[in-house]
C-alpha cells in the first residue's frame, strides 16, 4: 500500500470527513446507525422502546435472534386488507468475515497524523473507519471445512451472493444500463377495440387493456419496479378494470411513447432494441461478468445493499461486534501503518500510532532548559502545555511572546520523539530501557 505523505502540505478535501478531534473510545456514546439494519429488517417495525434508544439496539438486540426464524410480512393495502408473505429463514453460511480499511480513507488519516505530529489511539482510529459508511472494505473467505461452498461475485461492482441465480439477477437488474443508453421515441397508437383499461389501484398506473398483447408484460414490469415485496398474485388482486373511454385514450397516448435501447459502445451502428430484446442480448454477457471465488473483498457501500439476505446477515453479525470493539479492523490498520512507516507503541494498555518514532533521552544528557521540561513531564505525565507554563514559568502571560519562546524547547523535543504529544494535547516522555 503506497502512500506519499506531505506532513506540512495542504490536507485533501476528503480529510474533513475524518475528524480526529474525538474523545477516547471508552468515553464515546453508543455507536450510531447500523449500516446493515435496514436491509435485513426492512419489513419489521421496531418496538417503541427500541426506536427511542436509537438504531443500534433495534438492529443488534433481540430482533437479531428473531431473524433466524421464519418471518411474515404483513402490510395494509389501500382497502385495509391484510396479506401474509412467508419469508425463508436465514441460513448460517460457512463464511469468515473481517474488515479492512478503505485505502483513500486510510491515506486521509495518515496525512492528518503527519500534520498534527500527535499520537492517536489505534482502536479509536479503527472505530472511526468502521462507522464511516465508506471507510472500510468487507473481506469474506469461505471456510476450509466447507470446500464445496463458494461465492459468486459481480466483476463490475464487486457485489457477492451465495448462489449464482442471485448474482445473475443482480447483474441483469443493476448493470443493464452500463451497456445500453436509452432513447424515447413516438410510435403509432395501439389499434383495436378496447372496452376498458386495467389500472393499478395502489399507484394509479394504467396497465393497458387485458386483451392487448402488452398487458402481461406491463403488469410484471410495474410489480417488479414498485411492489416486489409482495407476490405477483397478490399484486394482481389490486388491479381494477375501468370502463372509461377517456382513460382508454390516455393509455393509447401513453403507449405511443416507447423506450429503445442502444449500445453505448456503438449507438449508431446497431439497430435500437426494445427492453425485452435488450435484456435478452445482455443476458448472453452475464456469465462472463460472474466470478466464482472462495475469497471476496467488497466495498462497504456495496456490502450494505447486497441482495443476498444470508450474506448480509453474516456481515451484519460481525459488523455488530466490530462496531463495539473493532478488532479485525485494528489488526489490518496496524499492518498498514507499519507499511506506511508509522510507529506503534503502547501506553498503559492502549496502543497508539504516530509518525514520530519515540526516542527516550536522559535529562542529564541535555542542556538545562530542555532537562527542566523533561524532568517535569517525567514526574507529571499527562500534563499540558498550560501546565508547563503554570509551573515552570508562572509569571508569564500564556498569550505573550515570552510564553511562546519559553515553550520552544517543547516543539524541538516533540519533533525528535523525546516527548510524545497525544491527540488530546497531553504530554509524556517515552519509556525506554535505561542505558548503563
Amino acid at each position: 500500500m503506497e502512500e506519499k505523505s506531505h506532513p506540512q502540505g495542504r490536507a485533501d478535501a476528503r480529510d474533513v470527513i475524518l475528524d480526529l478531534n474525538f474523545v477516547p473510545q471508552w468515553a464515546k456514546k453508543p455507536p450510531g446507525d447500523n449500516h446493515y439494519a435496514k436491509k435485513e429488517y426492512r419489513e419489521e417495525r421496531p418496538r417503541r422502546d427500541d426506536r427511542s434508544r436509537g438504531g443500534e439496539r433495534y438492529s443488534a438486540g433481540r430482533s437479531n435472534d428473531r431473524s433466524r426464524r421464519p418471518q411474515s410480512d404483513r402490510r395494509d393495502d389501500s382497502r385495509g386488507e391484510r396479506r401474509r408473505e412467508p419469508q425463508e429463514p436465514i441460513k448460517e453460511l460457512p463464511l469468515t468475515v473481517s474488515f479492512l480499511p478503505e485505502q483513500k480513507r486510510l491515506a486521509s488519516l495518515v496525512r492528518q497524523i503527519h500534520h498534527t505530529r500527535r499520537a492517536f489511539p489505534l482502536m479509536d482510529l479503527a472505530n472511526l473507519l468502521i462507522h464511516d459508511p465508506e471507510g472500510y472494505l468487507v473481506k469474506m473467505e469461505c471456510n476450509k471445512g466447507a470446500p464445496e461452498f463458494e461465492l459468486f461475485q459481480c466483476r463490475k461492482c464487486k457485489a457477492v451472493a451465495s448462489n449464482e441465480e442471485l448474482i445473475t439477477q443482480h447483474i441483469l437488474s443493476k448493470h443493464l444500463m452500463d451497456v445500453y443508453e436509452t432513447e424515447e421515441i413516438e410510435t403509432e397508437p395501439p389499434a383495436g377495440n378496447f372496452p376498458g383499461v386495467a389500472r393499478c389501484r395502489k399507484s394509479g398506473i394504467l396497465l393497458g387493456p387485458p386483451n392487448h398483447h402488452s398487458y402481461t408484460e406491463k403488469v410484471a414490469e410495474v410489480h417488479a419496479a414498485h411492489f416486489s415485496n409482495m407476490s405477483l398474485e397478490d399484486y394482481k388482486r389490486g388491479i381494477d378494470i375501468v370502463k372509461d373511454e377517456a382513460l382508454v385514450e390516455q393509455w393509447k397516448e401513453e403507449s405511443r411513447k416507447q423506450t429503445v435501447y442502444k449500445l453505448k459502445s456503438d449507438p449508431e451502428a446497431a439497430e435500437p432494441l426494445d427492453k425485452k430484446r435488450a435484456e435478452l442480448e445482455f443476458s448472453k454477457k452475464v456469465p462472463g461478468m460472474i466470478e466464482r471465488t472462495h475469497r471476496a473483498v467488497v466495498p462497504a457501500k456495496v456490502a450494505q445493499s447486497l441482495d443476498d439476505r444470508d450474506v448480509t446477515h453474516a456481515i451484519k453479525q460481525v459488523w455488530n461486534k466490530e462496531s463495539r470493539f473493532p478488532l479485525s479492523m485494528s489488526f489490518a490498520m496496524r499492518a498498514a501503518f507499519r507499511h506506511m512507516h508509522l510507529y506503534l507503541f503502547k501506553a498503559g494498555k492502549i496502543n497508539f500510532v504516530t509518525h514520530i518514532k519515540p526516542n527516550p533521552v536522559k535529562p542529564e544528557d541535555t542542556v538545562p532548559n530542555i532537562a527542566e521540561v523533561l524532568m517535569f513531564l517525567k514526574e507529571n505525565p499527562g500534563s499540558t502545555r498550560m501546565n508547563l507554563l503554570e509551573v515552570l514559568h508562572p509569571s508569564l502571560d500564556p498569550k505573550s511572546d515570552e510564553a511562546k519562546h519559553a515553550l520552544q524547547p517543547l516543539g524541538w523535543l516533540i519533533e525528535r520523539g523525546h516527548i510524545i504529544e497525544f491527540f488530546n494535547g497531553t504530554l509524556s516522555v517515552p519509556l525506554g530501557r535505561r542505558r548503563h
